[in-house]
């Protein structure tokens, strides 16, 4: 009714108790995004929808979602599956620490823990595991292989890199343009 008879109050009622309502599956929650142009709804819907894997939404719900965010998230989804699949190929470089030994001492260990640990979490785009799942992986993993000063500054470097984080750009520079899209429709 708020819609219709463009009703400022009923509108944000309605918005406000729907967004709480338990039955408002994301899909749907995306197409009155898009219809009413609620804003406040696609960054926290959008980013739910990007956690779960494509495959588990049935046919009948990608139908509600309107093609231009549905196009969105199938974009920023390869962009992350691509991303995490070269993180788990490319190990990041050893670095060499204070104790004197040079990274091609440890470079070899360190490709090995890098493979048995954080790349194998990488390698497999069917499980999800957030970046900071990855680094505490990594940071959990046995070390005792390269020297502890070049696994210290090489976890650090890691971390420093931003490589695990760069999900939340893609996410957010994607959700910027769709903001744009949907503001200017």
């Amino acid at each position: 009714m708020g819609a219709v008879f463009d009703i400022d109050v009923a509108k944000s009622h309605a918005i406000c108790h729907l967004d709480t309502h338990p039955n408002l599956d994301l899909t749907t929650k995306l197409k009155l995004c898009h219809h009413f142009r609620i804003i406040s709804w696609l960054s926290p819907t959008f980013k739910a929808l990007v956690s779960q894997p494509i495959e588990s939404f049935d046919p009948s719900g990608l139908r509600q979602i309107p093609t231009h965010i549905l196009h969105a998230l199938i974009q920023v989804k390869h962009w992350i599956t691509t991303h995490r699949l070269t993180l788990a190929a490319i190990t990041p470089p050893a670095i060499a620490g204070f104790s004197g030994l040079t990274p091609a001492t440890c470079a070899p260990k360190w490709e090995s823990v890098w493979r048995e640990g954080p790349a194998e979490m990488l390698r497999h785009p069917d499980i999800f595991y957030a970046g900071r799942d990855i680094l505490s992986k990594l940071i959990s993993t046995d070390l005792s292989p390269v020297c502890q000063d070049c696994g210290e500054m090489s976890v650090f470097n890691v971390q420093d890199s931003g490589s695990l984080v760069m999900e939340k750009i893609f996410v957010d520079k994607i959700l910027g343009e769709l903001r744009t899209w949907l503001t200017n429709q």
